[in-house]
C-alpha cells in the first residue's frame, strides 16, 4: 500500500520517469541494431547504429526542443515527442544503462542544456613509457616481435608495402592504413595509431597520422598525461603553444618539421565532450625533390606564350597534386615572375605558371577551358580558370583571381591553346 502511495506521490510531483505527450512531427522505432527516425519534411531524419553508440546525452536547442542525442561517429538528434519515443529510450535505457534520473529531471528544464547520461567504457589505449628515448623527431617504433622504426620520411607506398599494417574503411568510407601492434612516439606507447590513406601521391612521405587517446574513465586525464610527458621531453615552455579555452584544450609541439598536437574538447553549445584526446601528426617537411622535372625542363620550348598583366593564384601543395612543380628556370628568364600559359608545340604540352609553381599537361589531355565567375556577396567572389580534361572527371582550376578577371583574356586563352573556351554560369559568394 505505502508503495503504491509513493508511486503516486511521485507522479504528481513530476519526479517519476513520465514522458512528454507524443505528437505528430515524426516517428521513431528500433528494427534489430538500427533505430530509424523519420521527421516530417526529413527533419531530424536519422538513422542510427547501436553497435557504434559512443554516447548519449539529453540536449534541449532552440524553441525548448528536447532531444536525445546519440552519436554512432554521426550526430543524431531524436526528440522526444516523436511517436514511439517511449518504447525506444526504455529499450535503449535497459540495454545501455541510460541515466534515467538526470534524463527525467532535465526533460522539463526551459533553457538550453545537455548533459550526458551515457557514455562507452573505453579500454586505455595509450600508456606513459618510463623511458628515455628522445628520437621523437625521427619516427616511431612498431612494437611488434622484432620491433621496426619506421622513419617520418617513409612514403605511402613503402609504408602500405609493410607486413605489418592492414586496412580498413573509417565510419565515413575513407580508407585507412592501421598497425597490427603498438607503435611507440618517444615514450608514448600508442595501442590505436593510423592514417587517412587518401592522398592523390604515393611518392611523397605519409602527411597525417592520428590516434584517439581514451583513459579508463573517459576523461580528460589523457590529455593531462600527454601534455606532461611532451613538455617534459620536448623541453617546450609555457608560451605560445596552443591555448586552453573552457571549451577545448589544444597544444602543439614541433620538431624538425613535424607537428605533435593534442587537443580535448569538452561540452560546450557547439561541441561534444568525447571523452578522449586527439593526438595528430603533420609532416610539414618540404620535399623540394618532388618539384624537379629535370626532363621536361631541359627540353622546353616556348613557342607562344600569354602573359597576364596581374599576378594570379595557382595550387601549390604538391605534396597531395603529383602535377604541381616549379616554376622551370626558362619561363622566369623570359618572363621575370609574370603568370604566364606557354604552348610548347616541339613537345606537344601546354604550361601553366604563377609565382614559383607551373603544371604542364599534355596538349591532347585537355579538351576545353572553362571559366567560373563567383560574384562578390557574403564573400569577395573571385574567377577560376578551369582545364576539362579528356577523361570525364570534374574540371581542374589552375589558376584563380578576382572576379572578371579572365574575361578579357578568353579570345586570346582560345587562339594561343587551339581549345574552346566557356563561361559556366555565374553564382553570388555566399
Amino acid at each position: 500500500m505505502m508503495n503504491l502511495f509513493n508511486k503516486l506521490f511521485k507522479n504528481q510531483l513530476g519526479n517519476d520517469n513520465v514522458f512528454p505527450k507524443e505528437g505528430d512531427d515524426g516517428i521513431v522505432n528500433i528494427e534489430n541494431d538500427t533505430i530509424i527516425c523519420e521527421g516530417n519534411h526529413g527533419i531530424y531524419s536519422c538513422v542510427v547504429n547501436l553497435n557504434d553508440l559512443q554516447y548519449a546525452y539529453i540536449v534541449i536547442g532552440q524553441n525548448n526542443l528536447v532531444s536525445l542525442f546519440l552519436f554512432d561517429y554521426h550526430q543524431n538528434y531524436i526528440p522526444v515527442n516523436y511517436k514511439g519515443f517511449k518504447n525506444v529510450y526504455e529499450t535503449l535505457s535497459s540495454r545501455f544503462k541510460f541515466n534515467d534520473p538526470v534524463f527525467f529531471e532535465s526533460i522539463n528544464k526551459k533553457e538550453k542544456f545537455k548533459k550526458v547520461i551515457w557514455r562507452k567504457q573505453q579500454s586505455p589505449t595509450y600508456q606513459i613509457l618510463a623511458t628515455g628515448y628522445n628520437d621523437y623527431a625521427d619516427g616511431f617504433e612498431i612494437q611488434s616481435p622484432r620491433k621496426q622504426f619506421i622513419n617520418w620520411n617513409t612514403t605511402y607506398s613503402e609504408l602500405e608495402k609493410s607486413e605489418h599494417v592492414f586496412f580498413q574503411k573509417s565510419p565515413y568510407n575513407q580508407s585507412i592504413l592501421k598497425f597490427k601492434y603498438p607503435i611507440r612516439i618517444g615514450n608514448i606507447l600508442l595501442n590505436d595509431f593510423g592514417s587517412y590513406f587518401d592522398n592523390k601521391r604515393k611518392d611523397v612521405a605519409v602527411l597525417n597520422f592520428y590516434t584517439h587517446c581514451f583513459d579508463n574513465q573517459g576523461t580528460d586525464r589523457s590529455y593531462n598525461d600527454l601534455k606532461e610527458i611532451l613538455k617534459r621531453d620536448l623541453n617546450l615552455d609555457n608560451k605560445n603553444y596552443g591555448y586552453e579555452r573552457d571549451d577545448q584544450k589544444n597544444i602543439h609541439f614541433g620538431f624538425k618539421g613535424i607537428n605533435l598536437s593534442i587537443c580535448y574538447t569538452y561540452d560546450s553549445d557547439w561541441q561534444f565532450n568525447g571523452g578522449y584526446t586527439s593526438l595528430s601528426i603533420e609532416n610539414r617537411r618540404g620535399y623540394p625533390e618532388l618539384l624537379m622535372d629535370i626532363d621536361y625542363e631541359k627540353h622546353l620550348i616556348i613557342s607562344e606564350a600569354l602573359v597576364f598583366d596581374k599576378k594570379v593564384r595557382t595550387p601549390t601543395d604538391y605534396k597531395r597534386h603529383v602535377r604541381i612543380k616549379r616554376r622551370p628556370k626558362k619561363i622566369s628568364e623570359v618572363f621575370n615572375e609574370s603568370a604566364v600559359i606557354w604552348v610548347d608545340r616541339e613537345n606537344e604540352k601546354i604550361g601553366f605558371s604563377s609565382n614559383e609553381f607551373a603544371q604542364v599537361f599534355r596538349t591532347n589531355e585537355i579538351e576545353s577551358f572553362c571559366v567560373q565567375n563567383v560574384l562578390p556577396a557574403k564573400g569577395s567572389g573571385g574567377a577560376y580558370l578551369e582545364i576539362v580534361l579528356n577523361n570525364g572527371k570534374h574540371n581542374y582550376a589552375i589558376f584563380n583571381q578576382a572576379c572578371s578577371f579572365f574575361d578579357a583574356y578568353a579570345e586570346q586563352i582560345e587562339k594561343l591553346t587551339g581549345k574552346k573556351l566557356v563561361f559556366a554560369e555565374a553564382y553570388h559568394d555566399c
